[in-house]
This record gives C-alpha cells, structure tokens and sequence, in this order.
C-alpha cells in the first residue's frame, strides 16, 4: 500500500516532469520556427570586384578610379515575405568595410521572402548616442565621425575617400587622377534602399546566405567631376548642399543583387 506521504511525492515528481517535457517542446518548437539570415556583401566599381585598398581599376568609358576607405552602416532591415507581411531584424546595425564580407544578420521566421528593405546610416535615435558599452562598439569608430570625438547627430553614415580621373570623357593618366572625399550623414540623408525580386527561403535552424554587391562607381551618377568643387564633403554643413543631396540620391542604385 502507497502511503499519503509517498503518493503526493510521486504526484509532484510527476507534475514536474511533464512541466519540464513542456518546456522544453515550447523550446523545440521555437527553435524549429527560426533560420539565421546572413548577408554577403561584395563591394564593386563597376564590373570589378574590389579586394584591396588604393588598387588602380579601370571602368566602363576607361575611367579610373581607386578607394583608400570605402564603408557604411547598415541599419533597420526589413524581410518581405511572398504574402506580404514584413519581419523587422530589431536591433540590427552593420558597419560593412572592405575587409569584411560576410555580415550576421541575425535570426529570422521561417518562410519565403521575396524582398528586403533597409537603410544607408543611422536612425534619428541612434546618431544621438555618444557612449560606447565597450571599445570595439560599433560607435567608436572615429572615421565614421564628423568631429574628432563622437558628437550627437555626428556620425558618417557612409564614408568613401579615394582618387578618380576626373576628365570629361575619363582618358586621363594615373598621375592625374584627383583625390575625393565623400562623407554623407545627418538625419536628412538617412536613405532607404529596397531590394525587390530577392527570392531567398529560410528554414529551420540553417543559415540563409543573401548576396549583393555594392557598386561605388554609382555614387558619381550626374556628378560633373572635372568641377573641383563637387569631390569633397566632409562637414554636417557640407551635407546639406546640392551635391550632397544628389550622392544620397544615388545610394539605393549602388545596391545591387549578385545571383552567384
């Protein structure tokens, strides 16, 4: 015979175990409901692939140009799935350079997407903060400063400093090829891109690998560049210009989806 003592033992060892089964099946089924997305980004000029700062590379018209710094934040990432709802990536911010290709975006539902949606810059919130948690923060970074220290509303949001032939019709010589310096920010030129037609699926527990190339080439569209005059910002003041204005226009063109 099971005493009183005995069968409520067994009861709460039993009640436990089913909690604990629980539990870890509601784990499980959030595991299985997620993928992690991650983003390959090649930076371009024109048709050729750039690996290596201050490197010559010559483009369509035979016009030369060469980068010594060619980097941007990437912030508020928005995937479209095929019905239509939208999942944001919360939290996520990126600050692709050269030197790194591959970018954690972070984990996303599974399903199949058809677009993505994000932002060249910092939104109005995050370019106020001016502490880091720690040194290697994604805000202590002083290239992407206006100022020699952090500064509210002062951060660069994509920064390209490099020497480009700026003739009329790009058959200048290597030796006179002039030095630019492009360094687009302030809340005003926070620009979306819209990636459509990016047919990617995520399933669970794998990783989902969504490449693109980014062509610098295109931030010179419209630009008469043998005027001195449009190859340097470097100031807040200095982005609210009519050149300025143009170079952020041509953010979302520099985008583009490498089906490799």
């Amino acid at each position: 015979m099971i005493h009183t003592y005995n069968l409520l033992y067994i009861i709460v060892v039993a009640v436990i175990v089913l909690n604990l089964q629980g539990c870890k099946h509601d784990l499980q089924s959030d595991i299985s409901t997620q993928g992690n997305l991650i983003f390959h980004l090649h930076t371009m000029v024109d048709t050729n692939a750039v690996f290596k700062y201050d490197s010559v590379y010559i483009m369509s018209g035979h016009r030369k140009i060469s980068l010594s710094l060619a980097q941007m934040y990437i912030s508020d990432i928005q995937l479209v799935k095929k019905d239509g709802s939208v999942y944001n990536m919360s939290g996520t911010i990126l600050l692709k350079t050269l030197e790194n290709e591959v970018y954690q975006v972070g984990n996303a539902p599974n399903g199949d997407y058809k677009a993505i949606r994000f932002s060249v810059g910092l939104d109005p919130f995050e370019n106020l903060k001016t502490s880091f948690v720690k040194s290697d923060s994604l805000y202590n970074k002083p290239l992407m400063w206006f100022g020699e220290t952090a500064q509210t509303q002062g951060y660069v949001f994509l920064n390209i400093i490099g020497k480009i032939d700026t003739t009329t019709n790009g058959v200048g010589t290597l030796a006179g090829m002039k030095p630019f310096s492009y360094k687009i920010g302030s809340n005003a030129n926070y620009k979306q891109v819209v990636m459509n037609s990016v047919s990617f699926t995520i399933q669970p527990g794998q990783s989902q690998y969504v490449h693109f190339m980014i062509d610098y080439n295109m931030l010179f569209m419209g630009i008469q560049l043998n005027n001195p005059n449009n190859l340097t910002i470097n100031s807040i003041a200095d982005n609210t210009t009519t050149l300025a204005k143009n170079i952020c226009n041509n953010i979302p063109f520099m985008f583009m989806l490498d089906s490799n």
